[in-house]
């Protein structure tokens, strides 16, 4: 019988899905037990984010096949990890996540437990890129952020269904440079335990862009937190938080809600705010509008009631 070509070998292997060294590839499979050497498909997962990442084409997805952790992540490129609920990135020092694409790049971040271990310093810092989704997320342990983003550039932002507890500096921080545009919506989240004195637990600024910023938390819970609750501050870019049926309640460090500076608004309505230091609070021009149905047991007055149509 004839032995194969070495040709015919690499053609059947290739055609098999089973070469040695990962081809750049659309779909990309992570599992406890895979190797960097492997050329990342199901039968033959990687082992780690950054690898997967790098050998996967703009656009593509990594697939999380069982529990364990993937190692940090530097995304310099269009991705969508699937992390089904169980996959881990533990990093005892810097970021977690770090996200450097290109202007026009959408990442998406489903199903990661994302763990600081008590010393790690963010666990998603976004820099550059046209859109950041996280969803069923748990971002935990770390000294800076649990959520850290800070474009340069028009960019947008979606978290839902995921919980940020367990955090040094603040929860989720939006701080965008440059004069481009930044649109945030917050849904269906939970911000806890944020253990600094002098922190907010989510923090809109827009001091540092001459551009537009627009949040929206919905349905959300900001709670157990050691300072405030939801904070807008700029004396620079138009800023803006709507606060939309979400519960504020047990940050005992300050207030509830907040609006600093001659820039930022917040506006509040159909919400709970119950057991903080205080419930609205302005500072230097700010502006806060409660829309008449929000529950206030803490004191503090809007600067205006607005009406809703």
């Amino acid at each position: 019988m004839l032995k194969p070509t070495s040709s015919a070998v690499v053609a059947l292997l290739l055609g098999l899905g089973l070469t040695t060294t990962a081809q750049a590839q659309s779909r990309i499979f992570v599992a406890a037990q895979g190797l960097d050497s492997n050329p990342c498909n199901f039968a033959a997962p990687c082992r780690t984010f950054q690898h997967a990442h790098d050998v996967a084409t703009p656009g593509g997805e990594i697939d999380v096949l069982d529990p364990a952790g993937y190692g940090s992540l530097i995304i310099t490129k269009a991705i969508s990890i699937q992390g089904h609920g169980f996959s881990g990135i533990s990093t005892a020092s810097g970021d977690a996540i770090v996200i450097n694409a290109p202007t026009n790049d959408k990442v998406n971040l489903r199903g990661l437990l994302i763990d600081g271990v008590g010393t790690g310093t963010n666990g998603i810092t976004f820099n550059t890129g046209a859109v950041l989704n996280i969803q069923d997320c748990l971002i935990r342990k770390f000294l800076g952020s649990g959520i850290r983003f800070v474009p340069s550039a028009t960019s947008k932002l979606a978290v839902s269904n995921t919980l940020v507890a367990d955090i040094r500096d603040g929860g989720i921080l939006i701080e965008p440079t440059g004069s481009g545009t930044v649109l945030g919506v917050i849904d269906h989240t939970t911000t806890e335990a944020i253990y600094g004195s002098a922190t907010v637990a989510i923090f809109v600024v827009g001091s540092s862009s001459t551009g537009t910023v627009d949040v929206t938390i919905t349905d959300s819970v900001v709670a157990l937190n050691a300072a405030e609750g939801i904070s807008a501050s700029s004396v620079g870019a138009a800023t803006v938080i709507n606060v939309r049926n979400s519960t504020i309640v047990n940050n005992i460090g300050n207030s509830a809600v907040s609006a600093v500076g001659g820039k930022a608004t917040l506006r509040v309505s159909g919400s709970i705010l119950s057991r903080n230091f205080d419930g609205f609070s302005t500072a230097n021009g700010g502006t806060i509008v409660s829309y008449g149905d929000n529950i206030n047991t803490d004191g503090g007055s809007p600067t205006t009631t607005g009406t809703k149509q």
